[in-house]
């Protein structure tokens, strides 16, 4: 017993190895599409909001305590429509002042030119007497003293002339600034109330009756809504294909919207880096702030170079592909030019007519035989 089982271990440990086959894999599927050339209208989807075409944070330009509250939040106001009243008994009296001032200088301009007529021929006169005094000769000593009386007289009236003349010379002067002043005391009055700059709809009324109101102090917000205006901001190569008064679509609560570009800033906010438009169409009803998805077209491209989006690959700042030639797979960066739907231009690194692998690039490598 002891010998066979020496002999069935020695049988055992002495038995060939089998040979390994080595299988081979076959190549992995992929799907593939032709770069193709052709003609692409690329467009971009850029997101922003609603905003009123005109919006106005009104303030009184005088203090005052508030005595009337016209209007209230939603509500539609007319342009020039009264929205609050100040207290308004100081600046009226005020404007009487000064417009009773005004009144007052007229009159005294009007006395001192009748004044000034009359002492112009009070001197005329006066100076006949002298030039007469003077022919009669210096014998007498009454002749002296009347010659001196009229010389006396004479320079008093020139006086009292030269004072007239004056007053009449400056009374246009006097005049403006009295008249300035009278219509500044009447627009102060006439602040007191605080009107609409344009037709549209009251959305906050700052203070309560009786508040104490200080000039520049903001007391309401009206907006226009007769128009809306969508507002975004974007990168410079997309502004920069943008003309002001081109049409786009925007997309608001579901409904499609036609708009017109009217704003394209040019200097980019020092704050984002972006670039503002704002785009206007009329309101259909719609409320300030809604969300907005705009699409914007760009300048059309003629035989250009497009892939299937689905084709790149992005990866650590790069972006690629990979192109079949010969059975294996070759990785290409590219450059990329404007999209257009679920197709993406080619500027450099595929060539029209290669096989490009149109999806699933993520798990491929560089090299990798394939078959489609």
């Amino acid at each position: 017993m002891v010998g066979i089982v020496l002999v069935v271990v020695l049988l055992i440990q002495t038995r060939p190895e089998p040979e390994l086959q080595q299988l081979e894999l076959p190549p992995l599927q992929v799907s593939v599409v032709e770069a193709a050339l052709s003609d692409v209208q690329p467009s971009v989807l850029v997101g922003g909001f609603l905003q009123p075409m005109q919006q106005a944070r009104l303030q009184f330009q005088v203090s005052g305590r508030l005595q009337q509250r016209l209007v209230e939040p939603g509500q539609p106001v007319k342009q020039d429509a009264k929205l609050l009243r100040l207290e308004e008994d100081d600046y009226k009296d005020l404007m009487v002042e000064a417009k009773a001032r005004l009144q007052l200088e007229q009159a005294v301009i009007k006395r001192d030119r009748s004044l000034l007529q009359l002492s112009e021929r009070n001197t005329a006169l006066q100076q006949d007497e002298v030039d007469r005094q003077e022919k009669l000769g210096t014998d007498s000593l009454t002749s002296k003293a009347a010659r001196d009386s009229a010389r006396q007289r004479l320079i008093q009236l020139q006086a009292e002339e030269a004072q007239l003349r004056h007053s009449v010379d400056s009374a246009k002067a006097r005049l403006t600034s009295l008249e300035a002043a009278a219509r500044r005391a009447e627009r102060n009055w006439q602040r007191t109330t605080l009107r609409a700059p344009f037709a549209g709809m009251v959305n906050k009324v700052m203070p309560k009756l009786g508040d104490d109101v200080a000039a520049k102090d903001v007391v309401v917000e009206l907006l226009d809504l007769r128009q809306m205006e969508f507002y975004a901001e974007t990168d410079r190569t997309i502004v920069r294909q943008l003309v002001l008064g081109q049409t786009i679509q925007l997309t608001v609560e579901g409904r499609v919207h036609d708009a017109v570009i009217v704003a394209l800033q040019q200097h980019p906010d020092q704050d984002t880096y972006t670039y503002a438009l704002r785009a206007r169409f009329e309101n259909p009803g719609l409320m300030s702030g809604a969300a907005v998805e705009a699409r914007l077209l760009l300048p059309a491209l003629e035989r250009v170079v497009v892939v299937p989006v689905s084709a790149l690959v992005h990866d650590d700042g790069q972006i690629y592909l990979f192109v079949v030639d010969d059975k294996l797979l070759q990785r290409r960066v590219v450059e990329l030019g404007p999209r257009q739907d679920d197709k993406q231009v080619i500027l450099s690194g595929v060539d029209a007519g290669e096989q490009v692998v149109s999806r699933g690039g993520a798990s491929l490598s560089d090299g990798m035989p394939v078959q489609y």
